[in-house]
């Protein structure tokens, strides 16, 4: 593989990891985590400013059926969120809606469950960083049991409890390369591991390592794709030396010129179809989007200093519309919410 490159200014990596491991009673445990890094910039936040850090880490855990993937509970966490309870917010706050999750408890990971999720915390139901992380664990945990059943199917032996044996790691880093341009790539890697034997090298353990690379540009005026290169590998311990890069550019070439927002998820489904050889691929694109939304985050200064140069040549100011999520994207973000009603307030330069 000859590395593509990314450049400019460093902006935001956003985190996303999932793990499974057994637990008691022949039970598995899933944990999925998202944690949101602002390395540039600040942005209004109901009633302060957000500087640059830890703007947001969340996690899910799901006690499974190993073999139905039931889920049999559901467990939410939010320390850090955008939006604290307080006077501008009203009260409201962004871990408001997580209960809405625990009624998940009893649906199964299958193929169903990704609209069933979506229709019970989609937009204004809940948080959109909460529903990112959980699609992301709905795609990896049957992935997560489909390599471990086989693995066992082969092998007759079992992880001990409390030992995991599937992470999938994804992150996505925002660059500015110019006042124009941002670089986004995104990098997914599936991990599984072999039960430990004390006879075992550690490194004898891999039994997969499934990786997707992507690298994009992006024409910030229009949020036009401008370049796409999407780059697949699977390793396993025997086959480290052997396995090479499978470049997906003309799986993804329809989504070039194309806006990243709104509308990337259908481009990609439309682009790459239902062929599960693919899933990993399009598990990895549909983290770009989401991830992207935290990228621009980071280059809000620039609202600031057009609203100034507007001012001070009596011209009409950017509208304050730019700040802040879009209406209806979470429950924070409602049509008629608090947030909505504070919005004119927000980033105002007087």
């Amino acid at each position: 593989m000859t590395q593509p490159l990314v450049q400019g200014l460093p902006l935001h990596t956003r985190s996303l990891t999932v793990w499974v491991r057994p637990m008691a009673g022949g039970r598995w445990l899933a944990r999925g985590d998202v944690i949101d890094l602002r390395k540039n910039g600040f942005v209004p936040s109901s009633y302060d400013v957000q500087p640059s850090g830890i703007i947001h880490s969340m996690n899910i855990e799901l006690e499974l059926d190993p073999d139905t993937l039931r889920i049999e509970r559901v467990r939410v966490d939010q320390p850090y969120v955008a939006v604290e309870p307080s006077i501008a917010s009203e009260g409201e706050c962004c871990r408001d809606p997580a209960p809405r999750l625990t009624d998940l408890a009893g649906e199964c990971l299958d193929g169903a469950f990704a609209k069933k999720l979506s229709g019970n915390f989609g937009g204004p139901l809940g948080c959109s960083h909460l529903l990112t992380l959980f699609q992301l664990m709905a795609s990896a945990v049957p992935r997560a049991a489909e390599i471990e059943h086989a693995r066992f199917a082969r092998e007759g032996t079992r992880p001990a409890e409390d030992e995991r044996f599937f992470r999938r790691s994804v992150f996505v880093d925002g660059f500015e390369i110019d006042e124009t341009r941002n670089d986004v790539s995104v990098q997914l890697a599936d991990t599984a591991i072999r039960p430990y034997d004390p006879d075992t090298s550690s490194f004898q353990r891999l039994e997969l390592s499934h990786e997707v690379k992507t690298f994009v540009t992006i024409e910030r005026k229009g949020l036009l794709i401008d370049r796409l290169d999407v780059r697949e590998r699977m390793r396993t311990a025997e086959t480290i030396l052997d396995s090479e890069w499978v470049d997906h550019g003309e799986q993804v070439a329809a989504i070039v010129g194309h806006r990243i927002v709104p509308g990337l998820a259908g481009r990609i489904f439309g682009a790459l179809g239902s062929d599960p050889a693919l899933n990993t691929v399009r598990d990895n694109l549909l983290m770009l989007a989401p991830g992207f939304i935290q990228v621009i985050a980071a280059q809000m200064e620039r609202h600031f200093e057009d609203q100034i140069r507007a001012a001070r040549a009596q011209r009409d100011r950017p509208p304050n519309a730019a700040l802040g999520g879009q209406q209806g994207a979470c429950y924070m973000w409602r049509a008629g919410g608090a947030l909505e009603r504070a919005r004119d307030r927000f980033g105002r330069i007087d």
